[in-house]
């Protein structure tokens, strides 16, 4: 909030002063990679008779979707205030202090994030006060591309796969022996990442694995363009390898049915050799039976004679 009152006040009397202290941007616009360093640099002007110490230097980052501009870095009173600075920065921005006596109130930030992006505000009070607007873009390479090659279980047809991170947003398309393929013959896809990449998919089927492919990802904001190579002998080996790992998955199939035989006659065998005791055991009391009566008839017709 500070920051944001010290801004206020420069402004406030910006036009009064205009004429005595002017801020300078030797470039407005600055393009930095993700996890790389930059350095965004304001001018001001410095005689020999003023005191550094009396100078005031405010870099704040100016986000449209906040109220309030975030405090970057602040200097005052000879040195950095960082109980003013924004939690995102710390450890990562400051300002290089002894550009300060050279008329130059340098911003450094390490670790360069995708959120870093956007304007930047550099105010600077030296008895007059005067500001600049400096933008920030950040791009992520698509470097790491992975590549893999598909086989369909149905009709046997081969695929190719490549996927990437990177920002902005990078046009994708396929070459076959280094000419471009017709667009219809793949499809290319793109989603957004919880830290704002942008993970890119593009797939090509129905491919001829006597010819070799590229896929190549076109970052049209840098003009930067990175791909991957699918050489003849590299699709052979890797078909060779899917049908054998296809091969194997159905022949261990086939194998968990076949040990499944032996356990499933076992279970018959004993079901039928119980329902064979079951009908035994009725079969001899039934007749048992039979007999007992028998015996007690003729028993009885002894006795009468």
């Amino acid at each position: 909030m500070s920051g944001f009152l010290f801004l206020l006040l420069m402004l406030s009397d910006f036009h009064r002063v205009l004429a005595l202290f002017i801020v300078t941007a030797p470039k407005l616009t600055y393009t930095a990679r993700y996890g790389d360093r930059v350095q965004m640099t304001c001018k001001f002007p410095l005689s020999k008779k003023e005191d550094i110490n009396e100078l005031k230097v405010s870099w704040q980052y100016v986000s449209p979707k906040q109220s309030l501009p975030r405090q970057v870095i602040m200097f005052k009173n000879g040195k950095e205030d960082l109980l003013t600075q924004e939690s995102t920065y710390k450890g990562r921005a400051t300002l290089l202090l002894e550009e300060l006596n050279n008329g130059q109130a340098i911003l450094q930030i390490q670790d360069v994030k995708l959120s870093d992006a956007g304007t930047y505000l550099c105010a600077l009070e030296l008895g007059g006060s005067d500001f600049q607007n400096i933008k920030l873009d950040v791009t992520a390479s698509f470097i790491n591309i992975q590549d893999s090659v598909n086989i369909s279980p149905e009709d046997n047809d081969v695929s190719l796969t490549c996927q990437s991170l990177g920002f902005p947003e990078a046009e994708v398309y396929w070459k076959k022996n280094g000419n471009n393929v017709s667009s219809p013959s793949y499809n290319t896809s793109h989603t957004r990442t919880v830290d704002g990449f942008y993970n890119t998919t593009s797939t090509i089927r129905g491919i001829d694995i006597t010819q070799s492919y590229n896929c190549v990802f076109w970052n049209k904001a840098t003009n930067e363009k990175t791909e991957a190579s699918f050489q003849q002998s590299d699709l052979e080996d890797a078909i060779h390898r899917a049908r054998e790992s296809t091969s194997n998955v159905n022949t261990a199939s086939q194998n968990n049915l076949g040990g499944n035989i032996p356990e499933t006659k076992t279970i018959i065998i004993v079901l039928c050799m119980v329902v064979f005791l079951i009908v035994a055991i009725t079969l001899v009391v039934r007749l048992r039976r039979h007999c007992f009566k028998c015996f007690r008839k003729k028993g009885g017709q002894s006795a009468i004679l």
